[in-house]
């Protein structure tokens, strides 16, 4: 049996990205011999848990920048008969320069979930190319590959998948017109979740809630902005969530996202998949998972009024959650595993 080692790093345990690798991993180990290399430990493992027992999990323990460099070198290198797709810029370019010092044989396909250009987190520009194939998860990172001067026959466009889920019930009608929104993601003020523009965009709105699920170091911080708008009475603060989508019974008015970047929303897609629909800044790809009008609404970023009207347009329109859910068929499992099970094929050249 061919194998296949995913190679991450940082990552908390509790984002999006752990909730497609287990999708994922549990699906290959049914065709491949599966291993998983984490370079730190994560904050959370409870995700690990899910994962299929017949997959092999290895776990860089430490700080020490030399001994990790030592580890995954030895991981490229003693790993016989083992191609490897990696979420890591750094560990591609490490790869691609053992493999020509030592002459091997293996594979590296790259696999990003976040955009590769609205972001400082690693330098793709000096990366990405030393992959043999790539991966993308949205029209946009397809297209910043091929900005890389990547050839489009080694890139495959196979998006991120979800379950199909039941709809969340909605709530009793009541007399009043409340707007029950949600957030569900890194609790971040002013990077990349961009929350600051959320609070401010409901502070003025006083029959909008917001329920925030999530954690990062920057709470507290996040807690004294809404009170400092005079609208910590209607924003709830609830930690990080495992089951999030057991945790929410009735179903929200939307979820909504302010992100500045994203790679593809898993949360906005699990949200439509149990019939919510959502509002959201126009980051770049966001348009990958929003239909106006059919299944959200969108917003310019940085524009507050252009928000609130987005908040008010999808209290009124009443959505239908059955079209809500079905506007996002081609993320089901059974479609996006076929193109997977294909891309895989064709770039690791692997037959039965």
């Amino acid at each position: 049996m061919k194998k296949l080692n995913f190679l991450c790093s940082e990552l908390s345990g509790t984002g999006g990205t752990e909730t497609v690798l287990v999708k994922v991993l549990n699906h290959l180990v049914n065709k491949y011999d599966i291993t998983l290399t984490l370079s730190n430990e994560p904050e959370k493992r409870e995700w690990l848990e899910r994962l299929d027992s017949k997959v092999k999990v290895l776990t860089f323990k430490g700080n020490n920048n030399l001994a990790k460099l030592v580890f995954i070198s030895k991981i490229f290198l003693f790993s016989s008969n083992t191609d490897f797709i990696s979420l890591s810029p750094k560990m591609i370019l490490i790869g691609n320069k053992l493999r020509k010092i030592f002459k091997k044989k293996y594979r590296i396909i790259s696999w990003f979930h976040y955009s590769l250009t609205d972001q400082d987190m690693f330098d793709t520009e000096h990366t990405l190319p030393y992959a043999d194939s790539h991966l993308a998860i949205s029209r946009v990172i397809r297209q910043q590959l091929l900005d890389l001067n990547i050839p489009k026959e080694n890139i495959s466009l196979i998006y991120n998948p979800v379950e199909e889920a039941d709809i969340i019930p909605r709530p009793v009608e009541t007399p009043n017109k409340d707007v029950h929104l949600f957030y569900a993601g890194r609790v971040i003020l002013d990077g990349q979740k961009n929350l600051r523009e959320m609070f401010t965009g409901i502070s003025d709105m006083a029959n909008v809630y917001l329920d925030v699920y999530g954690t990062s170091d920057e709470i507290k911080e996040c807690q004294k902005f809404a009170k400092q708008l005079n609208a910590s009475d209607r924003v709830v603060f609830h930690g990080w969530t495992p089951d999030l989508w057991k945790k929410i019974k009735v179903r929200p008015t939307a979820l909504i996202m302010t992100s500045k970047y994203e790679g593809l929303s898993m949360v906005m897609l699990e949200a439509i998949a149990h019939g919510i629909p959502v509002i959201t800044s126009r980051f770049k790809g966001y348009d990958d998972i929003v239909q106006e009008g059919i299944n959200g609404f969108s917003y310019s970023l940085g524009n507050i009024q252009d928000l609130t009207e987005a908040i008010n347009k999808i209290a009124e329109a009443n959505l239908d959650a059955k079209s809500v859910k079905d506007s996002i068929s081609c993320y089901y499992p059974e479609k996006y595993f076929e193109h997977l099970d294909e891309s895989l094929e064709q770039f690791l050249n692997y037959t039965n």
